[in-house]
C-alpha cells in the first residue's frame, strides 16, 4: 500500500469521527445534517465557519474601526447567549439548532476582535484570548458532553460505548484494528 493509500484509508476510517462525532443513533439525529448522503455535526459546521466568516468580515467592513472593544464584548455576549435556546428547549428543531450555531459562531468572531481591540501589548491580548477561548470551549464541551451522556445513560445500553452499536464507528479499540 502506497503512502497515498494509506493516508486515503486512514481518513475513510476516521472520516465519522472527523465530521460528525455524535453517536450513529436515532436520538442524535437533531445534532447533525446530511449533505450528500455523508453526516455532519451542526455546531462544527455551521459555528466554526461563521466564526471565520466574522474574523474576516468584521475588520473589512469597517465596523471593527466603529465600535469600541466593549461594544464588540457585549454583542459577543450576547450573541453567545444564545446557548440560553438549548437550556430551554428550543434547539430540538433544528432550524433553531441552526440559527442558534451561527449565532454562537458570529460571537466568537466579535469576543475575538473585542479582544484584540484592547490597547494592551499584542502578546498580553493573546494570552486573555486564549483563556477566553479556552475557558468558552471547555464550558461549551462540558455542557454537551454532559447532554450526551444524559441521552446516553437513558439507552438500553446505558452508555456502555464498547457495546452501543451506534459508538461502534468511535470505538478506539476498533479504529486501531482497522488502521
Amino acid at each position: 500500500m502506497t503512502l497515498k493509500q494509506r493516508i486515503k484509508f486512514a481518513f475513510t476510517t476516521i472520516r465519522p469521527l472527523l465530521l460528525r462525532h455524535h453517536p450513529f443513533c436515532h436520538k442524535f439525529e437533531g445534532h447533525t445534517f446530511k449533505i450528500k448522503g455523508i453526516d455532519f455535526c451542526i455546531g462544527c459546521f455551521m459555528g466554526y465557519p461563521t466564526a471565520i466568516i466574522t474574523l474576516i468580515i468584521l475588520p473589512l467592513s469597517g465596523l471593527f474601526n466603529i465600535l469600541t472593544p466593549i461594544v464588540l464584548f457585549i454583542i459577543s455576549i450576547i450573541l453567545l447567549s444564545s446557548l440560553i435556546l438549548s437550556f430551554v428547549g428550543l434547539t430540538t428543531k433544528k432550524p433553531i439548532k441552526f440559527l442558534q450555531k451561527i449565532l454562537i459562531g458570529m460571537g466568537g468572531g466579535f469576543l475575538f476582535w473585542s479582544i484584540f481591540s484592547l490597547p494592551n501589548p499584542s502578546g498580553v491580548n493573546l494570552i486573555i484570548a486564549v483563556f477566553s477561548f479556552g475557558l468558552l470551549l471547555a464550558l461549551f464541551n462540558g455542557y454537551h458532553g454532559y447532554g450526551m451522556y444524559r441521552i446516553c445513560k437513558k439507552c438500553e445500553f446505558e452508555a456502555d460505548w464498547d457495546n452501543c452499536p451506534g459508538m461502534s464507528m468511535f470505538n478506539p479499540r476498533k479504529i486501531r484494528e482497522k488502521l
